[in-house]
């Protein structure tokens, strides 16, 4: 009697539990007010931050509005966690209920059960709780910021705004900024500005600079940096605060990058309003310009609302390395892409710290010279995030990827680890041209690119640089357009091709596709 009776409950049980797996109404329910509650999260955090953006326009010194700043930038911080925090739970989810759908059928009745017995231990339904709460408790800070800011404009005076850097008034009104000259000793000078605007993303602007050099073509680079713009900003200055940033084996070039910056003459800049542009280019440029700065910061609202810390150097802190490391933290929070070239002598290759080849020195005299590109992006973020302690690399060779991750990688390591593997790689195998080297994080990446070159010159550089110029000479207008289309082209295949290797197939083939118009 005994085992018929517990023969019945276990069928109950199982009956219910496989009517569970077939209909599963209430954890579709569950489902839909989660994800309602991030989209609730996401509008306190937009409105907390609109208001702390807002409240930067004016002069406090009232200390209990100071106070109610602090403690709203903290909120704001708060939020963005909970947001990610909740995305990373959504991506788990979905990833568990993957799982579940391809096991086998006891394996979905032992999870059910489980999921059974929860609900009526009320674990779900506490956790559901604690969430409503947390949407109230942020939705309460973003209303109190309506507040906050009606008190600010009563007792706060309005900053006037000047520009700190001239330039940056130019950018406001639309303008390109151009500068180009050829030099009589066979030097090339070319740098560019252009604003970026949309309404989802404000204002930003991708600065350009090459200079090329075919007598000592160690001394050339090229530099594309990209930013968002405020009236505050010193496009300059960033610029080379991030340069003082980069990587060991890149100082060299960035402090020959500084010392050309300092010297341009801004006096002869060309400032071109849009209308200058045919339609054509304009709409190419900008369509470009545009994509490639959603996919640096795919959340132009991410890092903001808070204080934003900023680490010495990409080596960062190493005690607080680990899961706490972002990339962001490194670089100025308005950057979103940092990208510089240079070229590597062979007589170099023996000084390169960590390098194991024994170079000959008469082999090397018959090597070409090397290009080095990286590129940063600090806002770039994962579509599917990992949960990865310092990032992951990927490298690949002629572009086909090697089988091998590593992974906890810090950035600074791609100079110490893999840039003299790449180039004693390249060193060895004569019939190899390119070693890329990715990293990635949940929040910023950084690529690496060795490339043999096939020339000693820069490609994209006008064949007028050689040497046959009898003094400076500013390019004029239609060559200058020419010429700028050649060079912005050239800059960005260098740019994208760090980037493409590890991008999604969609993108690979958009911007493929783009590079060949």
């Amino acid at each position: 009697m005994a085992e018929m009776v517990s023969s019945a409950i276990v069928g109950e049980a199982v009956s219910r539990i496989i009517s569970g797996i077939a209909t599963n109404k209430d954890h579709d329910k569950t489902d839909e007010a989660a994800e309602g509650g991030l989209e609730r999260l996401e509008m306190a955090r937009i409105r907390m931050e609109a208001a702390l953006e807002t409240s930067n326009k004016w002069q406090i010194t009232d200390t209990p509005l100071l106070h109610w700043r602090k403690k709203l930038k903290r909120a704001a911080q708060d939020c963005e966690d909970a947001v990610r925090r909740c995305r990373q739970h959504f991506h788990e989810e979905d990833e568990r209920k993957q799982m579940v759908r391809q096991s086998s059928l006891p394996r979905r009745i032992a999870h059910t059960t489980k999921t059974f017995i929860s609900s009526f231990v009320g674990r779900k339904n506490d956790h559901c709780s604690d969430n409503i709460t947390s949407v109230r408790r942020f939705e309460r800070f973003a209303d109190g910021a309506t507040e906050f800011i009606r008190f600010v404009q009563l007792g706060g005076t309005p900053r006037h705004h000047m520009f700190f850097d001239p330039l940056i008034r130019h950018i406001f009104e639309g303008k390109s900024i151009r500068y180009m000259v050829l030099h009589p000793g066979g030097q090339y000078h070319f740098f560019t500005i252009q604003p970026i605007a949309s309404e989802e993303r404000g204002l930003e602007a991708i600065l350009c600079f090459v200079y090329e050099d075919c007598k000592l073509p160690e001394k050339s680079f090229a530099l594309k940096f990209m930013m968002r713009i405020s009236e505050s900003t010193n496009l300059i200055g960033t610029t080379v605060k991030c340069l003082q940033l980069v990587t060991p084996h890149f100082k060299s070039t960035a402090e020959i990058v500084i010392k050309e910056i300092a010297q341009l003459p801004t006096q002869d800049f060309s400032c071109l309003p849009p209308e200058v542009m045919s339609v054509n280019a304009e709409h190419y440029w900008n369509e470009m310009n545009t994509t490639f700065a959603v996919c640096s910061r795919p959340d132009p609202l991410c890092c903001q609302g808070y204080e934003h810390k900023i680490v010495s150097s990409c080596r960062g802190d190493e005690s607080n390395s680990g899961n706490k490391l972002r990339l962001s933290s490194i670089f100025p929070e308005p950057v979103c892409k940092v990208f510089l070239q240079r070229h590597v002598s062979p007589s170099e290759y023996p000084n390169l710290h960590g390098s194991v080849t024994i170079y000959d020195l008469a082999s090397l005299e018959n090597c070409r010279p090397l290009k080095l590109g990286i590129l940063f992006m600090p806002h770039d973020s994962l579509q599917e995030p990992k949960s990865t302690s310092k990032g992951s690399v990927i490298e690949a060779i002629d572009g086909k990827k090697q089988h091998l991750t590593h992974v906890n990688v810090h950035p600074d390591q791609l100079d110490e680890m893999f840039l003299p593997k790449a180039i004693d790689y390249l060193y060895h195998n004569v019939e190899s041209t390119t070693y890329e080297i990715s990293w990635r994080s949940n929040h910023g990446s950084a690529y690496l690119c060795v490339d043999m070159t096939s020339a000693t010159r820069l490609p994209g550089a006008p064949a007028a640089i050689q040497g046959r110029n009898k003094s400076n000479k500013v390019v004029p207008e239609m060559q200058q357009e020419l010429m700028e289309n050649v060079e912005w082209k050239e800059v960005a295949r260098r740019c994208l091709k760090l980037w493409l290797f590890r991008s999604s197939e969609r993108m690979q083939s958009m911007f493929t596709a783009w590079l060949k118009r």
